[in-house]
């Protein structure tokens, strides 16, 4: 099991808030905008619903490429592997599993925010959950950019906020982690042609660059910007090409408040705000094991992502 170790890890903690008319980046919206979704999902290598909820997650991705960031986090006895089956646990996952009280997988958050009275969900309600946090509107707009080093395999991630209204809460925070694509190895399925040994794991939390609980907002009214850096030595088992930097401010305090927005960019050098593509790369196809089809997203040229198709194996 992956111990979650922090040595690679440090936060410089520069803060610069402004007023709104000496708020100079080009990179962070000033003008209001609605939410982006973070769907995090409890999933583990051994749940053989799990599938169907990797498939419900990468619908919504397709659906909505400009405004979803996905995080799947392998935590709990099923993710627990035997023989050959690759361990996608860390700390990071375990707690927010206890945090939240998973009881089952697979279950998500969208946004940490109740839908229909409830804040943990099964799959089947993340789309109508996705629908209805991306029609309110964001307090604050923010944007990322990171920077890695090949040398010192040093990975530098910027992030930026900007209030167009007041927060609701008194103790909004920063959080920044990584996630991994493309690690192929075992996955339990309970659907046609049953467990795959060589499946496609996406999205998979590999390390939360911030402390778990956030990084501090002390000024959060309209109109107030702030600009942190944090680095983080990315291990050498990790394909830097595969990796994704995901960002999202939301409310702190006691607990793991609702997210108020978030955005992503590629690990390997990139910029990204709450008006670009938030996933870069999701042009590449991607399999989607449990119905045999895969995922095209498609681009029109010189427009942003909008649309995404799904071409099974033989041709329809």
């Amino acid at each position: 099991m992956n111990n979650g170790s922090l040595l690679g890890l440090r936060s410089l903690a520069h803060s610069i808030v402004l007023a709104a008319p000496l708020f100079a980046s080009g990179q962070v919206s000033q003008e209001p905008q609605n939410r982006n979704v973070l769907l995090e999902e409890f999933t583990a290598i051994n749940c053989g619903n799990c599938p169907v909820g990797h498939v419900a997650a990468n619908n919504i991705v397709a659906v909505h490429p400009d405004n979803a960031a996905l995080v799947n986090m392998h935590a709990g006895p099923l993710a627990i592997p035997s023989g050959s089956q690759p361990d996608f646990r860390n700390t990071w996952s375990t707690q927010l599993l206890t945090e939240f009280g998973v009881g089952f997988t697979p279950q998500g958050l969208v946004n940490r925010r109740a839908y229909n009275g409830t804040t943990l969900l099964s799959s089947g309600a993340w789309t109508n959950a996705t629908n209805a946090t991306l029609a309110l509107p964001a307090v604050v707009n923010m944007a990322a950019t990171t920077e890695f080093d090949n040398g010192t395999r040093e990975l530098t991630v910027t992030v930026e906020l900007y209030y167009t209204a007041d927060s609701p809460g008194a103790n909004d925070r920063i959080f920044v982690l990584l996630t991994e694509d493309h690690l192929n190895g075992y996955q339990q399925n309970y659907g046609a042609g049953g467990a795959y040994a060589n499946y496609d794991h996406r999205h998979v939390l590999r390390a939360y660059i911030t402390a778990l609980g956030g990084d501090e907002v002390v000024t959060t009214t309209a109109g107030s910007s702030l600009t942190r850096t944090y680095t983080y030595t990315v291990p050498m088992a990790y394909d830097i090409n595969d990796c994704r930097v995901v960002a999202f401010v939301g409310e702190g305090g006691s607990g793991y408040g609702e997210v108020h927005q978030v955005t992503t960019a590629q690990a390997l050098s990139d910029v990204t705000g709450v008006e670009e593509t938030m996933l870069t790369d999701v042009g590449l196809a991607f399999p989607v094991p449990a119905t045999d089809a895969v995922t095209v997203p498609l681009t029109a040229v010189g427009k942003r992502a909008n649309c995404a198709s799904a071409i099974r194996p033989d041709g329809s």
